[in-house]
C-alpha cells in the first residue's frame, strides 16, 4: 500500500514538473534590470497564446541585417488593451524597447514600441495604469477648481 501511494505521489510530482516547464518564467529568460532599444522593420507579427511574437529586421552597427525576436504578453492581455492581429504589419518601421534575453543577443521582452508616425504601443497593464493616473489627475484638478 505504501509503495502505491509513493508511486502515485511520484507520478503527480512528475506531471506537475512537466506542466510547470511548459511555460517559462520571465527572470530566467530576460534581464528585467536592463532595457535596450532597436530600430527596424516588422517582418512578422503572430497574435497568439501563450505569447504574441514579432520578428523584425534590424541593422547592426556594421550595416548587417539581423532578425530580432520580440516576445509580448499573451493574446488575451493584448486584446484587453485594444490590440488585434493587425496591430503590427509586415513592412512597418518601428522602434522597440524591451528587456534583453540573458542568452540570446537578438531576443527581448516587449516594454514599449514607437511607430514611425510617433504613436506608441505599450503593454495593456501600462496603458491601464496611464489611464487610471490621467483620470486621477483630472479629478484632482476638478476638486481644486471647485475649492476656489
Amino acid at each position: 500500500m505504501r509503495l502505491r501511494i509513493f508511486l502515485l505521489v511520484l507520478s503527480l510530482v512528475a506531471l506537475a514538473a512537466v506542466e510547470i516547464s511548459a511555460h517559462h518564467a520571465f527572470s530566467p529568460v530576460y534581464d528585467a534590470k536592463r532595457t535596450i532599444t532597436v530600430d527596424g522593420v516588422v517582418t512578422q507579427f503572430r497574435f497568439v497564446n501563450p505569447h504574441a511574437m514579432m520578428l523584425m529586421e534590424v541593422k547592426d552597427k556594421t550595416g548587417k541585417v539581423e532578425t530580432w525576436n520580440v516576445e509580448f504578453a499573451g493574446r488575451l492581455n493584448l486584446e484587453e488593451a485594444g490590440w488585434n492581429a493587425q496591430t503590427l504589419k509586415p513592412g512597418e518601421r518601428v522602434k522597440v524597447t524591451g528587456n534583453p534575453a540573458w542568452e540570446s543577443s537578438q531576443r527581448m521582452a516587449f516594454v514599449k514600441l514607437l511607430r514611425a508616425d510617433g504613436t506608441t504601443l505599450e503593454p495593456g497593464r501600462a496603458q491601464r495604469l496611464s489611464a487610471i493616473e490621467e483620470e486621477r489627475r483630472q479629478r484632482a484638478q476638478q476638486r481644486s477648481q471647485q475649492a476656489k
